[in-house]
């Protein structure tokens, strides 16, 4: 898992089939100074997170999991929204 800052939206006029209610945000992972760092990705939203919010990310076939029994196409799934974020030494 990896914890990332929701930077907007993804809206699409056809997607796969199973991807039909689902929202896609776009979020970009944070370094170790809690500053967006790489290209943006999209991810499903799982927990109504909004541009702004530090987020929780299951990535590779553990982003499917929120979704079972359905097998849901994702690489990316935003599973909890931060409410702190402390980095310890």
């Amino acid at each position: 898992m990896i914890a990332g800052l929701v930077i907007g939206s993804v809206w699409a006029t056809r997607k796969h089939p199973d991807l039909d209610g689902q929202r896609l945000l776009l979020v970009r992972k944070l370094d170790e100074h809690k500053k967006p760092s790489g290209h943006a990705f999209a991810a499903l939203d799982t927990c109504d997170a909004g541009p702004g919010d530090y987020v929780l990310i299951a990535t590779s076939s553990e982003a499917a999991v929120p979704f079972r029994p359905r097998v849901v196409p994702t690489d990316a799934t935003v599973v909890g929204v931060l409410e702190a974020l402390d980095l310890v030494d």
